[in-house]
C-alpha cells in the first residue's frame, strides 16, 4: 500500500501545477516522514546545506522573469509575481521529491542494487559544504571531482 501511494505522490508531484495541490502534497509528505521515518532530523540537519542552493535559485528566476504583474523593485530586477510563483512551484517540487526519497529510503523500498547509489547521491549532498570551502580557495575543478571522490570511496 504505501509503494503505491508514493508512486501516486511522485506522479502528482511531476504533473500537477497548482500551488494549492502542491502545498498538500508537502504537508502529505511531510506527515509521512513524521510517522515512518525515524532519522527525519538527520535528514533535516543535512538539508540545510541545499538552502543555498534555493536562494540562488530564486535570485536567478526572479532576474530571469521580470514580466507581469511586479510586486517590487529592486535596483533595475523587477519582483514578479510569475517569478514568485515559478520559483514556489520549483521549490515545492524539490522538497516533495526529497521527502519522497527520505520515505523510500526509510522503509527500503528500492531493490539492493539501487540503493549503493542513493547512498551516494546523499554522500554527495553532505560533502556540498566541503565543496564551497574548495571553491574559495581557487583551486581548479579537477579537486572538486577528486574530493568528492575520495570521501565517498572512504564512507564505502
Amino acid at each position: 500500500m504505501l509503494k503505491s501511494s508514493l508512486l501516486v505522490l511522485f506522479t502528482l508531484n511531476l504533473l500537477i501545477k497548482d500551488m494549492k495541490i502542491l502545498g498538500v502534497l508537502l504537508f502529505v509528505g511531510v506527515l509521512l516522514n513524521i510517522f515512518l521515518n525515524k532519522e527525519l532530523l538527520k535528514h533535516l540537519k543535512k538539508l540545510k546545506f541545499l538552502l543555498f542552493i534555493y536562494l540562488t535559485t530564486f535570485l536567478a528566476q526572479i532576474y530571469y522573469n521580470q514580466e507581469g504583474e511586479v510586486f517590487f523593485k529592486v535596483y533595475n530586477i523587477y519582483v514578479t509575481k510569475g517569478g514568485v510563483l515559478n520559483f514556489a512551484s520549483s521549490f515545492l517540487r524539490i522538497i516533495n521529491l526529497i521527502l519522497l526519497s527520505w520515505l523510500v529510503n526509510a522503509k527500503k523500498i528500492l531493490p539492493k542494487s539501487l540503493s549503493s547509489y542513493q547512498q551516494i547521491i546523499e554522500d554527495v549532498i553532505e560533502l556540498i559544504p566541503e565543496v564551497f570551502k574548495i571553491f574559495k580557495s581557487k583551486r581548479k575543478i579537477k579537486w572538486f571531482f577528486r574530493y568528492i571522490l575520495s570521501q565517498i570511496k572512504i564512507k564505502n
